[in-house]
C-alpha cells in the first residue's frame, strides 16, 4: 500500500479523478435542487469530454481523459489517466444521482507490478466496499466503511465545474470533496480570474483561469471564453506538471 500512497498526489492531479453523497435533510428537496452539485449537473450538456496531454518538466508523459454522460436517472462520470514515466494507469467510473449524489464507484489503479481495485456503494451517509491490492507475492483486502459528510462532492467535479461557472472575475463556488484513491477529504474554493491568451499544442486560446484552492495539490484550470467552452490547460501547483490541449487527431476514443 505504501507504494501506492507515494504516488497518490500525482495520480490525482489528473483526475479528476473520488465521490461522496449529497445527503438530503428532511424536507430538503428545494435545497437539493439548488445545491452546488445540482446546479453543476443541470448546467452541463448531456455529454462531454476533454482529453489533455500530460506534460512533466515540459516533456509529454501521458494523458488525461475526463468526461460525463447524463442519463434520465443520473450521471456517469469517468476518468482515464496514464503516466508512463511512473508506470501509472488509473481508470475511474462513477454512477451518480441527477444532483451528483453518489451511487457507486469503481476504481482501478495500476503501478508497476501492483494493482489496486476499489468498489464502493453509498447509502445512508456511508461508503462501504473493499479495497483490493494485488501484488506479485500476495493479495490484501481492506474493508471500507467510511462516513461521508453531508454536501460532499466527487473531486473530479472540480475540474468540470469551471465549464458551468461565470467568466466574470471573482465568480466563486465552494464545496467539500472526497478523493477515493487516497481516501482524502478537503474544503475547496474555485475562483475565476482572467487567464489571458495561452499557448498549447492545440493552438492559442483566450481563457478564464479558475483557481482551485484547498486541496492537495491545488490546481489552476484554464477554460476558453464564449460559446462551446473547453478546458484547455490544467496546472498542478507546486509541481512542474501541466495538462494541455492537444490536436484533435490525438484525442482518439475507445
Amino acid at each position: 500500500m505504501q507504494k501506492f500512497q507515494r504516488h497518490i498526489g500525482r495520480a490525482w492531479s489528473a483526475l479528476a479523478i473520488g465521490f461522496a453523497a449529497l445527503m438530503l435533510a428532511p424536507g430538503g428537496a428545494a435545497l437539493a435542487q439548488d445545491s452546488v452539485g445540482a446546479r453543476t449537473a443541470a448546467a452541463l450538456p448531456d455529454r462531454g469530454e476533454f482529453f489533455l496531454g500530460l506534460f512533466n518538466d515540459g516533456e509529454r508523459d501521458g494523458f488525461m481523459r475526463l468526461g460525463w454522460i447524463k442519463r434520465d436517472d443520473g450521471v456517469i462520470l469517468y476518468d482515464r489517466t496514464m503516466m508512463p514515466s511512473t508506470e501509472v494507469y488509473e481508470t475511474l467510473a462513477f454512477n451518480l444521482a441527477p444532483d451528483l449524489q453518489f451511487e457507486t464507484i469503481h476504481l482501478e489503479f495500476h503501478r508497476g507490478t501492483s494493482y489496486m481495485n476499489l468498489d464502493l456503494e453509498f447509502a445512508n451517509g456511508r461508503a462501504t466496499g473493499n479495497r483490493v491490492i494485488l501484488r506479485l507475492e500476495d493479495v490484501e483486502i481492506q474493508p471500507v466503511d467510511e462516513a461521508i459528510p453531508e454536501g460532499t462532492l466527487p473531486r473530479p467535479v472540480a475540474f468540470i465545474m469551471p465549464l458551468t461557472m461565470g467568466e466574470e472575475e471573482g465568480t466563486q463556488e465552494s464545496f467539500h470533496w472526497y478523493g477515493p484513491l487516497g481516501n482524502a477529504f478537503a474544503d475547496v474554493t474555485i475562483t475565476a480570474y482572467p487567464g489571458g491568451r495561452i499557448r498549447t499544442p492545440a493552438g492559442r486560446f483566450d481563457t478564464v483561469r479558475y483557481e482551485i484552492r484547498g486541496g492537495t495539490p491545488d490546481n489552476d484550470v484554464y477554460v476558453t471564453r464564449g460559446e462551446d467552452r473547453r478546458v484547455v490547460r490544467i496546472d498542478v501547483i507546486g509541481q512542474d506538471m501541466q495538462f494541455l490541449a492537444v490536436p484533435q487527431a490525438e484525442t482518439g476514443g475507445e
